[in-house]
């Protein structure tokens, strides 16, 4: 799969700041994913991103991989729209979309990658 992914992967890995060691190549091509889905425009992880969402740098020790899936799919499962939400001390407003026309083997991708940030 790696061969598959290519410069995609590596630059995904870099652009993250993922080591290749720390991520499986289903979460490698999720990292890709979370940056050509625009999840990176309103989340920051490493360092890198967006800041009206959450950090998610290290959501994977916070969150299951379930819990994931649902919030990508669907936010409103764990936060109504307009409601606030804290994470790591700081509130932010609950305006996910949802995701729910995702095909199922990117919204694993992307949450296998979240799950992998500990």
């Amino acid at each position: 799969m790696i061969l598959k992914i290519g410069k995609l992967f590596i630059a995904a890995l870099i652009f993250t700041g993922i080591s290749t060691i720390s991520v499986s190549a289903f979460a490698a091509s999720g990292a890709s994913l979370f940056g050509s889905e625009g999840c990176i425009a309103c989340h920051t992880i490493n360092g890198n991103g967006g800041h009206v969402g959450p950090n998610l740098s290290h959501i994977g020790s916070q969150r299951s991989l379930s819990w994931l899936k649902t919030q990508i799919v669907t936010p409103g499962a764990h936060f109504k729209s307009g409601t606030f939400a804290t994470l790591n001390g700081k509130s932010y407003m609950a305006i996910m979309p949802n995701h729910k026309s995702m095909p199922a083997s990117k919204v694993s991708a992307i949450a296998e990658y979240l799950e992998s940030l500990k």
